[in-house]
């Protein structure tokens, strides 16, 4: 579909009940849909609207053409692009945890909408219950178990239904979203269209050669540096991205979706992303370390495990390198993903996800039970197995585990009020206390001197201490 003719289509929607899809709000979408890319206010209001799953989220599919539309419109500021195209990733990559490590099967996700809309609601929520308790793994569990809290509503199947179609018509504005990664006004300045894009793009594998071939072509990745054409630009890169130039470079955020939708039979996208895992950018070496891991997966060259560990010990860190080249989707941090996408290399990846982990289980409060789930699993192996207290308390554990296990036993009080990570201790048969935890693992709990460190802390004006919340929050306040 090309752009001419999604306008057309377009002009259909002032025929849209947007009310009855929307209940709470959705009178307001067609006023939002000419406001969004000039208002972060009309951005942030249509997304809590049509956002997943929220109930007005059955209109969501009526608005991707227009958001496309608006995106790639020649009228639409470049600088302005972002705010559909982010709009499109949150609607495309809700729950984004069940999306990694392995990609979804687009073909079993229509059979599975079918099945859950033809049936009965009780007998469809029966049989996710028992797929959440026998899943093989984590991201099988968390897809069980959130696909089962959107059935709990009374239209939930309804909203499944809303879910799968979104992606189906965004998936097929591909050939018009690729438009946006040539062109130095969307590949250059602050928040450029070509990022946005990348990010929307890597959660589009069902047209993964399409995708892969726009984006190798317009960050010429596939071409040796020397041999590029020479680019005319100021020498400093930061100058570059305030006057919307175009660095010459690909952007962190291509390696990313390259990552996701690149052939491990393509060679020279290997080669290219080679290449660029050898450069001098710090950012885009690691990028490409992290994408020749998930596409190459258990074969994946060893150099590359090697260069995302290297990358994690510079003062920029873990943290710092995923925020420059993975997206932030929901509360999950771009981090978050990363650490869960490695997993695509299995056993590969163990010692780097390790690595990894201990940051992710200290300091992120939303993602902890996920992460922690996630840990365990390494270490001790899926929670179906059907672990036991006894077991637990006679086992020896090694080097590996006990360093998971530490990790969660030298967590906050406040930690352990969180019900999600208690329940996650407790599906493999671990105290769901800290002070049975401590004493399992051999930890001394040292309370008095985490008030005392609480205590001696300044205090931060009121203002600062407030982060921002909702879409902006995690666009702004979380990182890219």
């Amino acid at each position: 579909m090309n752009a001419t003719t999604g306008n057309e289509d377009n002009n259909s929607t002032e025929n849209v009940d947007w009310a009855a899809l929307a209940p709470e709000g959705g009178e307001r979408i067609p006023e939002l849909l000419e406001q969004v890319a000039a208002s972060d206010s009309a951005l942030s209001d249509l997304h809590d609207i049509i956002h997943f799953p929220a109930p007005g989220h059955r209109a969501a599919p009526e608005a991707v053409d227009r958001l496309v539309d608006i995106a790639i419109a020649e009228e639409t500021p470049p600088a302005d692009r972002w705010r559909p195209l982010s709009l499109l990733l949150e609607l495309v990559s809700a729950h984004a945890e069940d999306r990694f490590p392995q990609n979804r099967d687009l073909d079993q996700w229509r059979d599975e909408v079918a099945w859950a809309v033809s049936n009965d609601v009780e007998k469809v929520r029966a049989q996710y219950r028992t797929w959440m308790e026998e899943a093989p793994d984590e991201q099988h569990h968390h897809r069980m178990r959130n696909r089962l809290a959107v059935l709990e509503a009374d239209d939930g199947a309804a909203l499944l239904q809303a879910e799968l179609d979104t992606y189906e018509a965004v998936l097929a504005r591909v050939p018009d979203l690729v438009t946006l990664l040539e062109g130095a006004s969307n590949r250059g300045g602050l928040d450029r269209a070509g990022e946005w894009v990348s990010y929307l793009l890597g959660f589009l594998p069902d047209d993964a050669e399409r995708i892969s071939s726009e984006i190798t072509g317009a960050s010429q990745m596939l071409l040796a540096k020397d041999l590029r054409p020479a680019l005319k630009t100021p020498a400093s890169v930061r100058e570059m991205m305030t006057q919307g130039l175009d660095s010459g470079e690909p952007l962190p955020a291509e390696l990313f979706a390259l990552g996701l939708v690149a052939d491990p039979k393509d060679v020279d996208t290997t080669i290219g992303l080679t290449h660029q895992m050898a450069g001098g950018n710090l950012y885009n070496s690691f990028a490409a370390s992290v994408a020749l891991v998930l596409i190459h997966g258990e074969n994946t060259p060893r150099e590359g495990l090697r260069r995302i560990g290297r990358g994690g010990g510079t003062t920029v860190g873990y943290e710092g390198l995923f925020n420059e080249s993975w997206p932030h989707c929901g509360n999950r941090s771009p981090q978050v993903l990363g650490f869960l996408a490695l997993g695509r290399a299995g056993d590969r990846a163990r010692r780097l996800r390790l690595d990894i982990l201990p940051g992710l289980i200290k300091g992120e409060d939303e993602s902890r039970a996920l992460v922690t789930g996630v840990g365990l699993e390494i270490v001790l192996g899926p929670r179906s197995k059907g672990y036991t207290a006894e077991e637990h308390a006679q086992a020896e554990y090694d080097e590996e585990t006990l360093k998971v296990l530490w990790t969660i036993a030298e967590l906050p009080a406040t930690a352990w009020e969180d019900e999600e990570f208690t329940a996650t201790l407790s599906a493999w048969a671990l105290p769901d206390n800290a002070e049975e935890f401590c004493a399992l693992v051999g930890v001394e709990p040292e309370p008095e001197a985490e008030e005392s460190a609480e205590a001696a802390a300044p205090q931060q004006p009121q203002a600062q201490q407030q982060a921002p919340t909702g879409l902006f929050g995690r666009i702004f306040g979380g990182g890219r």
